[in-house]
């Protein structure tokens, strides 16, 4: 069991941007998978194009520092996780975070942020949008072996399909 509790630690969505497509599917099954808590934003790229924008789960979150009422806390497993019921929505996690990850949106007046779908995890499967995402484009791995690969000229590993070039 600890094991995989150091895996899933270790573990984040990573993107592959040669292979999204903009089809908002993990979009869909992030609002399916949380009832209608879309905690999945999206991201553009100068209009170039258009991507999840997923949180990075990190080391010292500065959206922890930021929030006065405790509602985001990272825990020992390394997910960054929000708890609504705390949550006065302020937007001051929103404005620390500095991936903009945290969609300042107010949701029932509370923040919308991505906890990996921890429930999820501890059952042994893949954070939802990783599990639906048609083209392949998100993957549930270490970033530092993604990061190792492609020094090495190697693509991210992801499901078979054609690449955009």
């Amino acid at each position: 069991m600890e094991e995989t509790k150091e895996n899933i630690e270790k573990r984040r969505v990573i993107l592959d941007m040669d292979r999204c497509i903009g089809c908002s599917s993990c979009r869909i099954a992030c609002a399916r998978t949380h009832q209608a808590d879309q905690n999945l934003t999206q991201a553009a790229a100068t209009e170039v194009a258009i991507f999840p924008g997923h949180c990075r789960h990190c080391e010292r979150p500065s959206c922890v520092e930021a929030c006065p009422k405790e509602a985001i806390i990272h825990g020992e497993d390394g997910i960054v996780r929000r708890y609504s019921f705390r949550c006065i929505g302020c937007k001051s996690c929103a404005i620390a975070c500095p991936f903009g990850a945290i969609d300042p949106s107010l949701l029932r007046n509370v923040i919308a942020k991505c906890d990996l779908c921890y429930f999820r995890l501890e059952e042994d499967l893949l954070p939802a949008c990783v599990s639906t995402c048609v083209s392949g484009a998100l993957t549930f791995e270490e970033p530092e072996e993604v990061i190792e690969g492609n020094l090495w000229g190697a693509r991210i590993k992801a499901k078979p399909g054609l690449r955009r070039w």
